[in-house]
């Protein structure tokens, strides 16, 4: 196990595979990897124990007891942080092991439309980030959150899971909290955020009805709320959002969007001979939007608007 993690940190590789009594994979600039050597299940056992004390517990239930809830966690290895999460499948234990940059790259390093800098100025409302698994929607919000930390004082709260960027406060006071470790769930979270006098709330990821709900009324209370989505669209995580409720709910979730959401961009990572780089899909929520949100258009309609105005897709 520490041989492919060395290896990792080595060749700056993003992703590592493992299941037990198989040779492991590793993702290196986007292409799939063989690291040619098994890697066994008391290996697996031992390595988890030391490195991830924190769910080992969690793990050994998991084996003894064949609980089927997939775990997450994170941990340190040669001074480089490591996002986990171990699951069962077909053929025993597997790992899934994330490579967490060490530094947290600002905006202009992020090859991302100048305009997206434009929403680290906001002082209430919700701006969203979407996409896939493993589309960079994490390193965009650390680094908004970094040039809030840069540039003004704010109480700025973080709640992830795991916690893959360690923010050190410059001119803001960042309290991060880890779901699973120091709070239940996103859900709780997001209630409790709401008496600890944040200006600023990270919320790591939206998947679930009780937390959207929470970070729109945050949104909606004067804070500003940055958050993660799994869509395929911006157009269409307005539908996925208001979808999440109960049909007599959804207009009153259709006014809430409406009034607090800012802006959404979508980014998939593509693989270029220097690297991931992302693909981009923005949208600034005006007036005009705002309204046609409200006014229940088509997904079609609102696109053919952004079309007009020239926000588009945008490769950088």
């Amino acid at each position: 196990m520490n041989e492919i993690l060395k290896y990792a940190i080595e060749n700056n590789a993003s992703d590592i595979h493992i299941t037990e009594n198989q040779i492991g994979w590793v993702r290196v600039k986007g292409n799939f990897e063989k690291y040619e050597k098994r890697i066994t299940l008391d290996k697996i056992d031992e390595f988890i124990e030391k490195c991830v004390s924190s769910i080992f517990q969690s793990y050994r239930d998991m084996r003894e007891k064949r609980r089927i809830n997939p775990i997450d966690g994170a941990f340190k290895f040669m001074e480089r942080r490591f996002r986990i999460n171990i699951y069962l499948g077909m053929d025993g234990v597997n790992i899934a092991l994330r490579l967490l940059s060490d530094t947290i790259l600002p905006l202009e390093k992020l090859f991302l439309p100048p305009e997206v800098e434009n929403f680290a100025q906001i002082r209430s409302g919700m701006y969203l980030v979407v996409g896939a698994t493993s589309s960079g929607k994490s390193t965009t919000l650390s680094a908004l959150i970094r040039r809030i930390n840069e540039e003004r004082a704010e109480n700025i709260l973080t709640i992830e899971q795991p916690i893959e960027y360690i923010h050190k406060p410059i001119k803001s006071r960042i309290e991060q909290i880890e779901v699973g470790t120091h709070v239940e769930s996103f859900e709780a979270a997001t209630i409790a955020a709401m008496r600890q006098n944040p200006n600023i709330i990270l919320v790591g990821e939206m998947r679930d009805k009780e937390t959207i709900e929470n970070a729109l009324s945050l949104a909606e209370t004067g804070h500003v709320v940055y958050g993660t989505l799994h869509a395929k669209s911006v157009i269409e995580t307005i539908d996925r959002i208001i979808g999440f409720f109960e049909s007599n709910q959804q207009e009153q979730v259709r006014f809430q969007v409406a009034r607090v959401l800012k802006g959404i961009m979508h980014q998939t990572l593509i693989p270029t001979n220097d690297g991931l780089i992302p693909l981009v899909e923005q949208m600034v929520v005006d007036d005009v939007v705002s309204s046609m949100i409200l006014g229940r258009q088509k997904m079609n309609a609102i696109r053919d608007h952004l079309r007009s105005k020239g926000v588009k897709g945008n490769v950088h």
